[in-house]
Formats: structure tokens, sequence, C-alpha cells
């Protein structure tokens, strides 16, 4: 009877997995080094193997592992970790289902901001998709960013009345999932000092939208 318990406790799942995202162009650096670093409350946990990265322009999807160390304190208040990627990546994203390792495909679209570079319109896969901001004050408290089709209209984000100094960019876009249809990397926030990553698949989507929230890093004060 104990030896079938222990069977069955092996057996058993050890926990979920949680879904994370590590947009690695958003660490900083300091001094000779060239390792980028975060706080541990934002790194501390993407140490390990298990991740698929990509960098600005990829057309692979491929295993990569995060190395997560202690930063030497520059004061007693910090309390930093570096993050190196093996290979160097510029994303990376782990316990997702969704996504496996495996061929591409990515766009021009790089840190593209709504507010003022305009709206985004694009052919991707026979589809043309725009992306763009909605706003009827001069400060953007209304404002709304709208991601099209031309037949589904879904809203990314919405400023509900209130703004200081927001942003609102499209950081990447292309197809993760592999179903021909645009994935996307958003940035959008009503407040400049608030930046949320998050990977948004279309694989995810619920009826009548376009994309699904897959995984989120936020940093910020």
């Amino acid at each position: 009877m104990v030896a079938f318990a222990l069977l069955l406790t092996l057996a058993a799942p050890q926990g979920s997995c949680k879904p994370q995202f590590a947009p690695l162009q958003t660490g900083s650096t300091s001094g000779g080094s060239t390792l980028k670093f975060w706080r541990k409350e934002e790194a501390g946990a993407w140490g390990g193997a298990g991740w698929l990265g990509w960098t600005w322009d990829s057309d692979t999807l491929q295993p990569v592992e995060l190395i997560v160390r202690d930063r030497p304190k520059d004061s007693p208040d910090d309390d930093s970790v570096t993050v190196e990627s093996v290979p160097d990546v510029t994303f990376a994203v782990r316990c997702l289902s969704a996504l496996t390792a495996g061929p591409i495909r990515t766009t021009t679209i790089v840190n593209r901001s709504l507010q003022y570079d305009g709206p985004l319109i694009m052919t991707f896969a026979t589809r043309q998709y725009g992306l763009y901001l909605e706003s009827s004050r001069e400060d953007l408290s209304d404002a709304q960013v709208i991601f099209t089709d031309g037949r589904r209209k879904q809203v990314l984000y919405s400023a509900d009345g209130f703004t200081d100094d927001p942003h609102y960019e499209v950081v990447w876009a292309g197809d993760l999932d592999g179903d021909g249809q645009l994935d996307l990397i958003v940035n959008l926030h009503r407040k400049y000092s608030w930046q949320p990553y998050r990977l948004l698949l279309s694989s995810l989507a619920s009826k009548g939208q376009l994309v699904g929230d897959a995984a989120l890093f936020e940093t910020g004060d």
C-alpha cells in the first residue's frame, strides 16, 4: 500500500507552470559590464532552461537558457540580478503550450509609437491589419488602442479617463504560433513610468477577438 501511494505521488503533476515572458532589451547596464540587470523581483525567477527565444528579425523560435546571478551590490539597498541568455536573444518565453520550437515569421515592425508615428497599417499573410490610437481629447484621457483586420475590431487598451505622459507602443509583430495570423508585443499604458510588456497571440484569442494575452512582464514605478 505504501509503495502504491508512493507511485501515485511520483506520477502526480508537480505543480503548474506559470507563463513567463522576458523582453531582454528592457534591462539596464552599468560600468564596463555588458550584462543587463533587473530588480530581483522582476527577473529573479527567470533562471534555467525551458525557454524559447527569438530576436527582432528571427525566422526561428529556438531553445534558450537564461543564466541569472546576483549582481554585485552598488549600495546596501541594491537587490538586482544579471541575466544572460544562451544563445543571445531579444525575447524569451517559458511555459506557453501554444508555442513550440521551429520556424516563425517576423515583420519590420520594431518599437513603433502609435502616439507619435501615427496609425500602423500592414499586410501580413494576405490579411491587412491596422493598429491605431483613437482619442477625441488633447490629453488622450479617453484614448483607446484599436487592433483590426478590417472585419473585426479589438480594443487592446483604454486610458479610462486619466493620463500622465502616456505611451502606446507596438514593440514587435509577427507570427509566433504558426497559425498564419499576426501576433504582437505591445507596451501600452496611460502613465509614463509604468511599462507593461504584453505578449499577444492570435491562437489565444477569444470569440470575436484577434489576439489574447499570453504572458506579461511589467517594470516601472
